[in-house]
């Protein structure tokens, strides 16, 4: 799977992720898959893609729900590769 270059090129939930993770250096949490893809199993998807070999970094960070309780949350990372 090619990273796409648009978001208009995305066919499919994981070139959608690819794209992002690709794009923007803030990474991707479910929030945001939810918000901005509709993708509401991030974590299958990330799993897709590093199933093809694609090198996703997880960062694990703490947040507020929206009870007002803390909550561990992944921030995902795609690792650039050297050229």
């Amino acid at each position: 799977m090619i990273i796409p270059k648009t978001l208009e090129e995305c066919k499919s939930q994981e070139e959608a992720v690819l794209y992002h993770l690709s794009h923007f250096a803030t990474g991707l949490t479910q929030d945001d898959a939810n918000e901005l893809y509709g993708i509401q199993r991030l974590g299958a998807r990330i799993y897709n893609l590093r199933e093809l070999g694609y090198e996703i970094i997880t960062i694990r960070e703490t947040g507020k729900n929206r009870f007002g309780h803390t909550t561990p949350f992944g921030r995902y990372f795609l690792k650039r590769r050297s050229e």
